[in-house]
């Protein structure tokens, strides 16, 4: 017989979320809960799952969700705002120069290349007098001419920046690494800082070329600090960070997660609900925390950068 080459195996949520349910009724559970229907043993289910994955993730499963993320910064300014609502920042991002002056409340731009800039976008242009300017991009570009919804504010020179992105940024767990990115496309490495250590800088308003970074992730939006507060915009953060996992809203979802990890999710997922159903027999209970625990033993294994380490004798 032929192999498949196939490799493209998955399953919905909606489809884990069933096979967690099957395992608890199979160690005799039934529902404890409200749950008057299948329908509403799913929906319990929904909720009981994302609010697991959102546990997994703040233990640190979910190598594959550190992105990198561009962080554009304002003039003197030393902290911003990282969310749906925050500044401006996102996964996903677009360069490119302009290809002739541009003056005061021009609403066309013409620039280097259009490739990948599209109507609506998020658009922000460099101007002569050492500020980004944002606003959107109003229709499709074509031949290299970028039209704005608002026209820009003062004069921006041929081979200013010009910056794109179509979605912002959600708000980061936590931030591992950073560098500063400059349009000579040279990389620095900036310092990442505990909070006491930002706490102890004593001037947190000095203005220069950036070195070091403090993030606090707060609730709806996290806070990033940079110091010094920059002195030009044609440089950009990049950040290294631990970004969230997508929530399960409907049955058509698709995990946000290797698919190497669904039996694991679903085995753990039967432990967590079965709490919410009655007459299961205790020792098939065990067993089946026995083997939930063993499969998220294997994911946090699998979930694992490898990196070299070395060892250092002294005297």
């Amino acid at each position: 017989m032929a192999r498949s080459a196939s490799y493209d195996f998955s399953v919905a949520g909606d489809a884990i979320l069933r096979g967690a349910i099957r395992i608890v009724k199979g160690l005799g559970g039934k529902p404890s809960t409200s749950a008057k229907s299948g329908k509403e043993e799913v929906s319990n289910a929904r909720e009981a799952l994302n609010m697991m994955l959102k546990e997994w993730r703040a233990r640190g499963v979910g190598l594959w969700l550190q992105k990198e993320l561009y962080v554009f910064l304002a003039y003197r300014d030393g902290s911003y705002s990282l969310g749906p609502t925050g500044d401006h920042a996102t996964l996903t991002l677009v360069e490119t120069e302009l290809s002739e002056d541009s003056a005061a409340s021009d609403t066309t731009l013409k620039v280097d290349s259009i490739t990948g800039i599209s109507d609506a976008d998020i658009i922000g242009v460099e101007l002569d007098a050492g500020t980004l300017e944002w606003t959107t991009v109003n229709g499709t570009p074509a031949s290299s001419i970028i039209t704005i919804t608002t026209g820009i504010t003062s004069a921006a020179a041929e081979n200013n920046n010009v910056y794109t992105y179509t979605t912002i940024a959600q708000r980061p767990l936590e931030v591992m690494e950073a560098r500063l990115y400059s349009d000579d496309d040279s990389e620095i490495p900036l310092n990442v800082l505990t909070r006491q250590e930002w706490m102890n800088y004593t001037t947190k308003l000095s203005n220069g070329t950036p070195n070091s970074i403090y993030y606090d992730p707060q609730l709806d939006s996290g806070i990033l600090h940079v110091w010094p507060r920059p002195n030009n915009v044609n440089e950009y953060i990049k950040l290294t960070c631990k970004y969230p996992i997508q929530d399960f809203d409907a049955a058509a979802n698709d995990p946000d997660f290797p698919v190497e990890l669904h039996n694991a999710v679903k085995f753990n997922l039967a432990v967590d609900i079965s709490h919410e159903y009655t007459g299961i027999d205790i020792n098939r209970y065990y067993a089946l925390k026995k083997r939930a625990d063993a499969l998220y033993a294997g994911v946090s294994t699998y979930d694992t950068e490898y990196g070299s380490i070395f060892f250092e004798a002294y005297d």
